[in-house]
C-alpha cells in the first residue's frame, strides 16, 4: 500500500480531534438541497463526518480509499441507511447517472489526480444532478499567493493540495459551478455547487 493510502489509516484515530468543519459541512449541505428518496454519494467520506448531519429518507453511499477511515465511519450515526464500500474516488465501481447527489467534502484536494475525482462524480450524477463541494482550492484569480506556494510541496506530501485549480478542473470535467463562497480563513476553504454543464 502506498504513503497516499496508508497516511490516511494512520490518521485516522486521531482526525476527529483536529478535523470538523461542521458549520461549512452544513453549508454544503443546504446547496446541496437533499430531498427524501434520493440517492447520495458521500464520496472520501473519511470517519463519516457528514453523515450525522444529512437528513432521513435519503439512501446513501459512503465509500473511502482508507479502510481506518471506513472503520471509523461505520461507527457513525445516520438518519438514513448507509451502504460502505472502500473505494477509489478516482475511479468509482457505479454505473453511470445513478446520484441524485454527490458529496465532495475534503477530499479532491487530497487525491492524486482532482480531474478524475470531478469527472468520476459527474459520470454517476443523474442529469439533474447535483454536486455540493467543500474544500481548499485556489479561485482561479490569478497566481496563488506565495505563501501557498510555499506550503504546498509540504502539505501535498503530509495530505493536501493548497492551490487545485477548481474552476478549470470542473469546465475541463463537463460541469459548471452554478453557486460559490468562501467557507474559512479568507477563501482558503470554499463551499460549491455543481451540475452538468448545458
Amino acid at each position: 500500500m502506498n504513503w497516499r493510502i496508508r497516511r490516511w489509516d494512520l490518521y485516522a484515530p486521531h482526525y476527529d480531534r483536529f478535523i470538523s468543519f461542521e458549520p461549512q459541512r452544513r453549508r454544503s449541505l443546504e446547496l446541496a438541497a437533499l430531498h427524501p428518496g434520493e440517492r447520495v454519494l458521500v464520496c472520501g467520506c473519511g470517519t463519516g463526518l457528514d453523515l450525522p448531519l444529512l437528513p432521513a429518507g435519503l439512501e446513501v453511499f459512503a465509500v473511502d480509499a482508507s479502510r481506518g477511515m471506513l472503520a471509523r465511519a461505520l461507527a457513525r450515526g445516520c438518519a438514513s441507511p448507509v451502504y460502505f464500500a472502500r473505494m477509489d474516488a478516482q475511479q468509482l465501481a457505479f454505473p453511470d447517472s445513478c446520484f441524485d447527489c454527490v458529496l465532495l467534502h475534503l477530499i479532491v484536494a487530497i487525491v492524486p489526480d482532482p480531474l478524475a475525482c470531478l469527472r468520476e462524480a459527474a459520470r454517476v450524477l443523474r442529469s439533474s444532478g447535483r454536486i455540493a463541494l467543500f474544500d481548499k482550492y485556489h479561485d482561479g484569480r490569478g497566481r496563488p499567493r506565495l505563501i501557498r506556494r510555499a506550503l504546498n510541496p509540504l502539505m501535498r506530501l503530509l495530505a493536501t493540495d493548497l492551490n487545485v485549480p477548481l474552476p478549470r478542473l470542473v469546465r475541463e470535467a463537463g460541469l459548471a459551478m452554478v453557486h460559490e463562497e468562501p467557507a474559512l480563513l479568507r477563501g482558503l476553504f470554499r463551499v460549491a455547487r455543481l451540475e452538468h454543464a448545458c
